[in-house]
This record gives structure tokens, sequence and C-alpha cells, in this order.
């Protein structure tokens, strides 16, 4: 598996877009709303790993901490359940498909490290 993203949940979206853009040099290049009250946006560097940041309306679903999760790419996602269920691993949420057919599921390291798994990501940049 490749890791092809990581994900920070933050407090305002235009603000982090702008830090990043400014500071870091990273580029927008896939902006969506999947969901009333949730805006998303992915940015990517020189590396063909990317950014993305989320922002939640609701501030309840947000908490109060900013949170950080790895997205890994699988070709299979349900083979990959059938590996993690025999090797005793919970999934925490999911499986979820979008509209734009990515399927994923969301599980945890030992730390409690967010790790998203989703098969049929792609961004074309």
């Amino acid at each position: 598996m490749n890791i092809k993203f990581v994900t920070v949940t933050v407090k305002n979206l235009k603000e982090a877009i702008k830090f990043y853009e400014d500071i870091l040099k990273l580029e927008i290049v896939r902006e969506f709303s999947p969901m009333e009250g949730t805006n998303i946006v992915f940015l990517k560097g020189e590396s063909s790993v990317m950014l993305e940041l989320i922002e939640y309306e609701n501030k309840s679903i947000a908490g109060s901490n900013s949170k950080v999760s790895i997205g890994f790419e699988v070709l299979d996602l349900d083979n990959k359940i059938k590996e993690l269920e025999e090797k005793d691993i919970k999934i925490i949420r999911g499986p979820i498909k979008t509209g734009g057919g990515e399927k994923f599921i969301f599980i945890e390291d030992p730390n409690g490290v967010e790790i998203e798994i989703i098969e049929g990501f792609s961004i074309n940049v």
C-alpha cells in the first residue's frame, strides 16, 4: 500500500489553505463538499503524497483539537477488509461509498491514529 494523503481536520479552512499555499507552497488540486457542512480541499507539493484539509461547519463534529489521519490506497477494499477481520483489526467507520465511486473504511493504529483505507481514489493532476 502507498500513502496517498494525510488528513488534517482544521478549524478554519480558508486560514489553513492560505498557510499551506503561502508558507509551504502547496497547490490546491481538488475542492469539494461531500455533504452539507463538510468542506474538503486536497493540496499537493512536489511529491505524490497529498494533504487533505477537512473543515466541519458543525464544530461539535470537529471537536476542539485538530485531528490527523493517514490515507492508504488499495486496489480491492473487500479483500483488505477480509484481511483485517482475520487479524482482528476493528473497523471503526465504514465501509462508506461516495458519489465519485470511492469506497473507504477507517481503522486505528495502536496509538489511536486514524488510518483511512480507500479504493478508487483518484485526482487527476
